[in-house]
């Protein structure tokens, strides 16, 4: 009875990693803002997607669309904070180029396929 055990708990441990894999695997995907930088840059997603951004710095940053020379108005967003979050939803195929506009030398890209 003790193997029999054994067993079923290997099954239920390896369906459970199973489930959480794909669980993780349809996340939203997402950005990181720290140590002034978005990570992971650049990111790719299908159409249709929402692109969540977390800041984990103390201080304020921003997303927004376009660079620094060339603001595109697609998206603008502050990030007041650790913790903070903001949600863009991009419809469009392309690339969308994004900074933040109080550290313009913090830049990512995001591309839609």
């Amino acid at each position: 009875m003790g193997t029999r055990w054994q067993g079923t708990m290997v099954v239920a441990a390896v369906a459970l990693a199973l489930g959480a894999g794909s669980a993780a695997a349809q996340s939203p995907p997402g950005v990181t803002v720290q140590t002034f930088q978005f990570k992971p840059t650049p990111i790719e997603v299908a159409a249709g997607s929402k692109v969540t951004f977390t800041n984990q710095d103390d201080i304020t940053h921003t997303i927004t669309s376009g660079t620094p020379e060339s603001r595109d108005g697609k998206f603008s967003h502050p990030l007041v904070g650790k913790g903070a979050t903001a949600t863009v939803e991009l419809t469009q195929r392309g690339v969308y180029p994004y900074f933040c506009e109080r550290h313009r030398s913090m830049r990512g890209e995001i591309h839609v396929k």
